[in-house]
């Protein structure tokens, strides 16, 4: 790992070729690719407040008032489900990484899921915390700037209390910032 946490990556390299070196990154922002934008901020709103959750999005989207909630069952034999329960071994992940030198770049998840991403110990729709580290191997695909993450070519190790500051920033208010993020994107568009 201090190898990699000198290094750095230029990504204004077009074309495809391989990482010459590991380069330890840290993890910023994550977004799933397989869902809308619009799946994907009622799934963060439904975390935000479980009895507002969209149960028509017609009647939603233009703001009339109504009492419909979703009433759920509680079976006390079996484990409630997650917040993550809607992620699935399809999705497919995009994350926004800085390295050392505050150079930042995307890495996609390729050829097959990043186990790392699919823990759900958050009880969010994140994976990881944010400001997690993560190691890039060398022999790393990167096509157009872009790094081609798979499972052998990355190593995920976690918070580390030397970025505190970082990762405090990164997540306090997650939700809100997401769903705001979202909501932004979804007028722009």
């Amino acid at each position: 790992m201090a190898e990699a946490s000198r290094n750095t990556f230029n990504c204004k390299d077009v074309g495809k070729k391989a990482l010459e070196k590991p380069v330890l990154f840290h993890i910023i922002h994550v977004s799933n690719i397989s869902k809308s934008r619009l799946n994907q901020l009622d799934e963060w709103k439904e975390f935000d407040n479980p009895n507002n959750v969209a149960v028509d999005r017609l009647t939603k989207s233009r703001k009339i008032r109504t009492d419909n909630y979703i009433i759920r069952e509680v079976n006390m034999e079996e484990d409630a489900p997650s917040a993550t329960s809607n992620q699935t071994g399809f999705d497919t992940y995009k994350l926004l990484l800085r390295d050392s030198a505050n150079n930042y770049c995307y890495g996609y998840e390729f050829k097959g899921p990043l186990p790392f991403l699919r823990t759900g110990s958050l009880g969010t729709p994140l994976g990881v915390p944010l400001g997690g580290r993560l190691v890039v191997k060398k022999g790393t695909l990167v096509q157009n700037g872009v790094l081609l993450l798979t499972r052998q070519g990355c190593d995920y190790l976690g918070v580390d209390s030397n970025d505190t500051e970082l990762i405090n920033q990164l997540n306090d208010g997650v939700v809100q910032k997401y769903i705001a993020m979202l909501e932004a994107e979804l007028k722009a568009s």
